[in-house]
């Protein structure tokens, strides 16, 4: 048989070709195997710079809540950890009313006193929280970050603000005495100690203020809740409610004082009483700063009770006018602290954007509280809560 050539180089030729195509074949896949590797990097690169955007937004926004826009970039710089411990101590804070942004020390030791705002945007913390995917900040533990939120104080404000928590741990002692000379004893120890505890505490921060510092810090948080906790209690035994040694209510207890204006007015005696020590002994703004969260919380309870109850206002307690209620909350009068009470406003005009706006007849509703906290806490004595209408008739 004849060799044919033709067919021999044309066979020839195509195993050439079949080869190449697989040596690209491979080559396509081997190009397409590193794209998808390069391709999952990328999206995981992107997903997660995503999700550090993410949390970086959510803790700014977080903190900003509770702490200046200078102290938010600065507890983000310090990582995650440091910023979720920064909120949980900011939630505390604010859960004592306390504000958490005093309670905050910068790296300079210099708290900033203003007003917590939200920063402006997630770029104002970004560079600094480049490092979120770091670990816990050095010294969260107890070391140097824990620490700028403790609010640490001299030694001397230290023993000072301790000797005024004993004082108070024997007002609460003396009060459950039966022996009468015991607790005559007690109570004049625990005079004493706080008459030279305040004024020590006056002398330091007015020898600091003199030296130049504008807002010496007589307590840590710490203090401000143990003194805040114990006055409380104080106030409520005043009031005649039993408690545990640190304020603890009984079931019992409890249920009647859910349906009662109580709580809120213990918070006014309480605060009353911080305010009047603060101004006796160092004048700490920490400490103002409590009471005025405290007198916020009355005043809004106190509000609420009312609009919930104000069909309870007998009709001894509802006056022709605002000088017919006054006239009752004097001494001798029948309007007592705790009572509500209601009052007929005729008609008037009133301004608003510039023109004249028609006030109709109506009831002011609310409750007297005493007219010893004008003095202290710039509270009046008859604190107006709701408008009724003028066809309202009390029970």
């Amino acid at each position: 048989m004849a060799f044919n050539m033709s067919a021999f180089l044309g066979g020839a030729a195509m195993g050439v070709v079949d080869r190449i195509e697989d040596i690209e074949r491979k080559a396509e896949k081997e190009s397409d195997r590193a794209y998808g590797r390069d391709e999952k990097d990328r999206l995981y690169n992107r997903a997660k710079r995503d999700k550090e955007n993410a949390i970086t937004k959510e803790l700014t926004e977080k903190l900003s809540v509770f702490y200046t826009p200078d102290q938010v970039p600065d507890i983000m710089s310090n990582g995650v950890a440091a910023a979720r411990y920064a909120i949980s101590r900011g939630e505390y804070y604010t859960n004592n009313n306390m504000k958490a942004h005093l309670q905050y020390q910068m790296p300079n030791n210099d708290i900033t006193n203003i007003s917590a705002a939200p920063v402006g945007s997630v770029g104002d913390v970004a560079k600094a929280s480049e490092e979120l995917s770091s670990g816990p900040p050095e010294g969260l533990g107890g070391g140097s970050f824990a620490s700028r939120l403790t609010g640490n104080i001299t030694p001397e404000y230290e023993t000072m603000a301790n000797a005024q928590i004993d004082v108070l741990n024997m007002r609460i002692k003396a009060a459950r005495l039966s022996d009468g000379e015991a607790k005559e004893k007690l109570l004049k120890d625990a005079d004493l100690t706080e008459t030279i505890s305040l004024d020590m505490a006056r002398k330091e921060s007015e020898a600091r203020r003199e030296g130049g510092d504008s807002d010496p810090k007589a307590y840590t948080a710490s203090h401000l809740f143990s003194l805040e906790k114990r006055s409380d209690t104080i106030a409520l035994n005043e009031m005649g409610v039993e408690t545990g040694q640190l304020g603890e209510l009984g079931k019992k207890v409890a249920e009647k004082l859910r349906g009662s204006n109580t709580m809120a007015m213990s918070y006014l005696r309480s605060a009353d009483a911080l305010n009047i020590r603060n101004n006796k002994g160092p004048k700490d703004e920490g400490m103002y700063q409590l009471i005025d969260g405290k007198k916020d919380i009355a005043v809004n309870n106190l509000q609420a009770y009312v609009t919930g109850n104000y069909n309870k206002i007998i009709k001894a307690n509802v006056y022709a006018n605002v000088d017919a209620a006054k006239n009752a909350a004097k001494v001798g009068g029948n309007l007592k602290p705790g009572t509500m009470y209601a009052y007929f406003k005729p008609a008037y005009v009133k301004m608003v954007d510039g023109k004249e706006v028609s006030v109709p007849d109506t009831y002011v509703a609310g409750t007297f509280i005493g007219d010893n906290y004008q003095a202290n806490l710039g509270l009046d004595g008859l604190q107006n809560a709701i408008s009724l209408p003028s066809t309202w008739l009390p029970k």
